[in-house]
């Protein structure tokens, strides 16, 4: 008994050492408690926008097997784009027209999020002569004003919006600078308004202020390319796929009254996503604030360039000479206020 007392014993110690061990670990595991993972950040609701389009039976799509020919556009400020075919005709129905040149979608979307209605188009053109602009009186030298279908329709528009207002500011001394359809008609600039540049390429550039001396940078080339469109009023929202600061777009140096950057305003801009391919959007009556528009953009599509134009009652959103936006209940249209000039898309495609 007595030889196997230090076995025994050996045993006992060698079991206190192992729950010591225990205690010890279970208390550092009380002491030192696990991480939890962060939680994943509630996602912003998507708008509620309709879907891509596939053509529909009241849609226009013109093949090249129907006959015609590709011609790119004249520059001159008094030509327009190609007629539509003999017999189109346009219904409230249509969402999409395309042809060989040229494709537009017009899409409707509201989201309790953004708390608005808006409407957008998305564009893609074959040449960049496509992209045009258009004054009320084909001069851009004169305040004459008129609704966007009116000169829409005079220049054979397959999609067409509002401009900046470039010859008539509500009352208000405009100094913008005027280059339209490669042509300058005014040297005078604004320095407080950022500046979009279209090339001939049909790619968009921002000169922002008040960072730019617009007195002296040449605003008939960038890059080495031409200059086609300029305008002014912004300011820009996005720029080279980044979102333009909160800070700078409220900044009122920056954005002067007349945009109501903190408000909620009726808006509209034109946006290039990629390579001749471009983006319309317009929001509802009452709208959202210029920070949120910007927000709103880059929700439905990834643009390089956004740019803020003239808004109230000047934004007007056409397909086929028809405004679209801001349609009430019985079908008539809102109030059709005469503008100075429009931004337009037209197809090429001849079939003469």
């Amino acid at each position: 008994m007595k030889k196997l007392f230090p076995v025994f014993a050996v045993l006992v110690l060698a079991c206190l050492l192992c729950f010591a061990c225990v205690l010890s670990a279970s208390a550092e595991e009380t002491a030192t408690p696990r991480p939890t993972p962060t939680p994943s950040p509630t996602p912003r609701p998507a708008p509620t926008a309709e879907p891509a389009f596939t053509p529909g039976p009241d849609d226009i799509v013109i093949t090249e097997e129907s006959g015609g020919e590709f011609r790119p556009l004249d520059l001159d400020i008094r030509a327009g784009g190609a007629p539509l075919p003999k017999g189109v005709t346009y219904s409230t129905k249509i969402n999409i027209y395309q042809d060989p040149t040229i494709r537009v979608e017009r899409h409707r979307g509201y989201s309790n999020y953004w708390k608005c209605n808006y409407y957008y188009m998305l564009i893609e053109i074959r040449d960049p002569s496509q992209l045009r602009t258009a004054s009320a009186d084909d001069t851009f030298r004169t305040s004459a004003t008129m609704p966007v279908a009116n000169i829409s329709k005079r220049k054979n528009a397959v999609a067409a919006i509002n401009g900046d207002y470039c010859l008539n500011f509500s009352g208000v001394v405009s100094n913008n600078y005027i280059l339209r359809q490669g042509q300058v008609f005014r040297d005078t600039i604004d320095p407080q308004l950022d500046m979009l540049l279209i090339d001939e390429d049909g790619d968009f550039h921002v000169l922002t202020a008040p960072d730019t001396d617009f007195t002296a940078v040449d605003k008939t080339t960038i890059n080495g390319k031409k200059v086609i469109n300029a305008f002014q009023f912004g300011p820009a929202l996005v720029i080279d796929g980044e979102k333009v600061a909160d800070e700078i777009i409220n900044d009122p140096k920056h954005a002067p009254g007349y945009t109501e950057a903190k408000g909620g305003a009726q808006r509209m801009c034109i946006a290039q996503i990629d390579s001749l391919h471009y983006m319309v959007l317009t929001c509802a009556r009452h709208g959202i604030n210029l920070c949120r528009f910007r927000d709103l953009a880059m929700t439905i599509a990834p643009c390089k360039v956004v740019y803020n134009l003239d808004g109230g009652n000047s934004a007007q959103m056409t397909l086929l000479h028809r405004k679209f936006n801001n349609i009430i209940n019985d079908g008539k249209e809102h109030e059709l206020r005469p503008i100075t000039d429009i931004i337009y898309f037209a197809s090429a495609w001849f079939t003469d």
